[in-house]
């Protein structure tokens, strides 16, 4: 087989560097971006990254709780023991599972894609609907980015942005977002992640984090800084939520601070407040997301708000 030959020390670098990679992914902490820019680097890393991953999808059924350790290893209970002892074995079958696997994997011409990511993405203004798997669909709003991998359950890394997800029977999905991992069952939701943290709305079926919170049709919540707040809505309220489906906007009273903050989510030329004292209008209306046009005429009819070229292509609202 042609090709330079790999010394086995570099080769368990690479190792300990994929699985880097991979935890850091796992978790949702990694950019996506520079883990592209080095796996593309060298066919050598894509290598390694596949093992390592191949190595930790058949290890998914077999993860010691710590409650098992400390049944196994009673002496150590308690004392930081058992996990110092899980770790480094953990590390140890990795590295070893992928030097078993390494010349199986490169005759066989084994590749980094059967473990990507699938991945979708919309561009400002743009809405994208993707069948990911044949029960699950996603419908992504302005600007958003996920990325998800099939699986018994599926996997969703909600990376920015809005997303709809429908889940037909059968089909699981784990959530990973900044804020924590949810598990969703079959049913309808809404998710977005805010500058406050990332918002669950349940439509239908029902979402659960850890042991104690569980998230039922009609409730949101708002996971931040590890709590999540759940919080019961009205049919009017999730309908709000859920209007960009329909490329609107609903406000009810809101200020036109929060109106542009919404709006502006949609335009790539943005309107800006030229006359601070605008900014204690409150509207409420049903406006479309695609055409700005109907947003400023409203502005001007109700409250004599008039709209002027502003620097960059956008808009300035003034009173005069």
């Amino acid at each position: 087989m042609s090709g330079r030959f790999v010394p086995p020390q570099h080769h368990a670098d690479l190792t300990e560097e994929a699985a880097a990679w991979l935890a850091a992914l796992d978790a949702g902490s990694a950019d996506v971006a520079e883990f592209e820019a080095w796996r593309d680097r060298d066919v050598r890393h894509a290598i390694a990254f596949a093992q390592v991953a191949d190595t930790w999808r058949d290890m998914d059924g077999l993860r010691v709780t710590q409650d098992d350790l400390n049944r196994r290893l009673p002496s150590e209970a308690g004392t930081g023991g058992a996990e110092t002892v899980e770790q480094p074995a953990r590390r140890h079958m990795l590295k070893a599972a992928a030097s078993i696997a390494a010349m199986a994997v490169i005759g066989g011409g084994f590749g980094y894609r059967a473990y990507a990511r699938n991945k979708a993405t919309t561009a400002v203004g743009q809405r994208q609907t993707v069948a990911a798997t044949p029960a699950m669909k996603l419908d992504l709003n302005t600007d958003s980015c996920v990325y998800w991998k099939d699986g018994a359950p599926a996997r969703l890394w909600l990376e920015r942005g809005e997303v709809a997800i429908g889940l037909a029977r059968g089909q699981r999905l784990d959530l990973i977002a900044a804020d924590g991992t949810f598990r969703l069952e079959p049913g309808a939701y809404n998710v977005r992640l805010r500058e406050t943290g990332c918002e669950l709305a349940v439509l239908a079926g029902a979402i659960t984090h850890g042991a104690s919170t569980r998230i039922g049709p009609g409730e949101t919540a708002l996971a931040a800084a590890g709590r999540v707040n759940v919080h019961s809505r009205d049919g009017a309220d999730l309908s709000r939520i859920t209007a960009w489906q329909q490329d609107t906007l609903v406000l009810s009273g809101e200020s036109l601070d929060y109106a542009l903050a919404e709006m502006n989510r949609y335009l790539p030329r943005k309107i800006v407040i030229g006359d601070p004292a605008l900014s204690r209008l409150r509207l409420g209306g049903t406006f479309s997301t695609t055409n700005p046009d109907e947003f400023l005429q409203a502005l001007r009819s109700s409250f004599g708000v008039k709209a002027r070229a502003g620097a960059n292509g956008g808009t300035v609202l003034t009173r005069t």
